[in-house]
């Protein structure tokens, strides 16, 4: 009897395999591990035999942030190809559940509370011997690694900080104090996370995985009135190492669930160990619709730095990369590149075009009298622009004074902070994108139908943006009364509809494969909810694999 187990592993680095060879090998029995756009993992045996291998299977594999779906079944044998070999240069992740079932049986003293603990499933080994509590640099004497834990758990009650040696590097701990200013938090304990944070499942569960990465949450609102919290949304991790692990296994005894940490406080006791450690990166992801997107790593594979540096426009830097990692060469995709920090462009790649073509070009006019200058010389403009004048001059004088040479990318996002100023939503060309925070405040769930408009061609590359369409049609429906929160949503909903209609269009010309975004704009939740929502399931959409949606 053959079972075959697929994984729908979205990146390129070599952990679901290793994990999977390492737990197979634990086993006696005859196997297949093959790479292919899934990974396959084949196990003969016998009906008792398989399902204790999948119960093992199932308990052992932690669950990732890359790994989107797994399925199992019944095939006829196994397959005839050699194993997939693969080359592991590093692996340096967070415990696993082995190590767990370890460091908590206390009939095996030499393991039992030992966050140095090394485990056969997932690689990991370490020379470091011994923790040390100093208090004002003197060592703290402690019988054993349990009372150690259950010392520092006491002392983070009692509101004393605590400077921590993680595998992470250094920090401050302290028990969190929600009228204090915050940066970032650690959950100790994920079951009671909705006490303060508004989390959806798939984030939770992207807390917990392997990969124990970071992720920024929003306070609920129950606990941000009753608390007086005046932050909105905080960096949350859940606990990356068995030294965080074991103090969080401690701290369920004074219902400590959060602590906030940082790298600069003062602190009255550190815990520390002898020793050098591989760092142990902490990735920070959003979860977008299905996916998991990288905001910060330094876990991927260093060639694509390579790759991207290749390009002096982050535009199609991001976009090769991308191409790199699912190996699209062979493929026509057209890619998004939206970003707060540089300039934006929508390229087309396609082995038929024998590379890149940008089909968009989006320029900064010189001032906001520019924009009114080319309004007023259209006729039907010219009447909007003085009834705009007359109903709004403060807005109007205010848009004819503000400076707006700050802004250096030729992006939409620089374009949502001149509307902002010209329709008087902010009197500055503000660092927050005003027109976003709007959009994002509204309560209703469509907007009016905003204009985003390419100049006439017969081209479908290097189209002009008609910046000053965007502003006419925003300026109509200020006049027609419609509030500014509404009207912003209008502007965001409507990007995304510009994109389904650029998608579409293209498509008419060369038969696209894919969609791909890359850009930090793609990362907002309301922004990317709405182009999931506006391009048709015809077509799928990409993000990177490992590498960051923006460097």
């Amino acid at each position: 009897m053959v079972l075959k187990f697929n994984f729908l592993y979205n990146s390129n680095n070599s952990n679901l395999l290793f994990f999977l060879e390492n737990i197979v090998n634990q086993s006696a029995l005859e196997y297949k591990l093959l790479k292919k756009e899934a990974i396959e993992l084949y196990v003969q045996g016998n009906e008792e035999e398989l399902i204790s291998f999948s119960n093992e299977l199932s308990s052992s594999l932690p669950m990732s942030i890359f790994l989107k779906n797994s399925t199992a079944e019944v095939v006829p044998q196994i397959p005839t190809e050699e194993n997939t070999t693969f080359k592991l240069e590093e692996l340096n992740l967070p415990f696993c559940s082995s190590c767990l079932k370890k460091v908590e049986d206390s009939t095996k003293l030499d393991n039992f509370y030992n966050p140095f603990v090394s485990c056969t499933i997932c690689g990991t080994t370490c020379d470091v011997k011994e923790l040390k509590l100093l208090k004002n640099n003197i060592s703290i004497e402690i019988k054993d690694n349990k009372e150690l834990f259950e010392k520092v758990a006491s002392l983070i009650n009692e509101d004393k900080s605590i400077k921590i040696k993680t595998l992470s590097g250094e920090f401050i701990f302290k028990k969190f104090n929600p009228s204090l200013e915050n940066n970032a938090i650690l959950c100790t304990n994920l079951e009671n996370i909705s006490k303060v944070f508004v989390a959806s499942k798939a984030e939770v569960v992207a807390l917990a995985s392997i990969e124990k990465p970071s992720i920024d949450l929003r306070i609920n609102e129950v606990f941000k009135l009753s608390n007086n919290v005046k932050q909105e949304i905080l960096n949350v991790r859940f606990v990356n190492d068995l030294i965080l692990y074991l103090i969080s296994k401690e701290l369920e005894k004074y219902n400590i669930d959060f602590l906030s940490y940082d790298k600069t406080s003062l602190y009255d006791y550190e815990l520390t160990f002898e020793g050098i450690v591989k760092p142990l990166d902490i990735l920070k992801v959003k979860i977008l619709e299905n996916d998991t997107v990288i905001l910060e790593s330094n876990s991927y594979d260093k060639t694509l730095d390579t790759i991207y540096s290749k390009f002096k426009e982050e535009s199609k830097g991001h976009f090769m990369v991308l191409l790199h990692e699912y190996d699209f060469y062979e493929k026509a995709i057209l890619n998004f590149y939206s970003s707060s920090k540089n300039d934006d462009n929508i390229i087309l790649y396609s082995k038929e075009i024998d590379g890149f073509l940008d089909i968009v070009k989006y320029e900064l006019p010189q001032s906001i009298n520019e924009i009114f200058e080319t309004l007023k010389s259209d006729e039907v403009a010219t009447r909007l622009v003085d009834n705009y004048k007359n109903k709004f001059p403060n807005e109007y004088e205010i848009a004819l004074s503000c400076d707006i040479s700050s802004l250096k990318e030729n992006s939409i996002y620089s374009y949502w902070k001149i509307v902002s100023v010209i329709l008087g939503f902010t009197s500055k060309i503000e660092q927050n994108n005003i027109l976003l925070e709007k959009a994002m405040a509204c309560v209703l769930e469509k907007g009016p139908r905003i204009d985003y408009k390419l100049k006439e061609s017969d081209k479908i590359f290097n189209r002009n943006f008609l910046l000053y369409k965007l502003i006419q049609s925003g300026m109509s429906f200020k006049l027609a009364g419609v509030d500014d929160n509404t009207l912003a949503l209008g502007y965001i909903e409507s990007f995304a509809h510009y994109i389904a209609t650029l998608v579409d269009d293209i498509n008419n010309e060369v038969t696209l494969d894919g969609i791909s975004l890359t850009g930090d704009i793609f990362t907002n939740t309301l922004i990317s909810k709405l182009v999931h929502k506006s391009i048709t399931k015809n077509f799928k959409i990409y993000y990177n694999k490992d590498f960051v949606i923006q460097k």
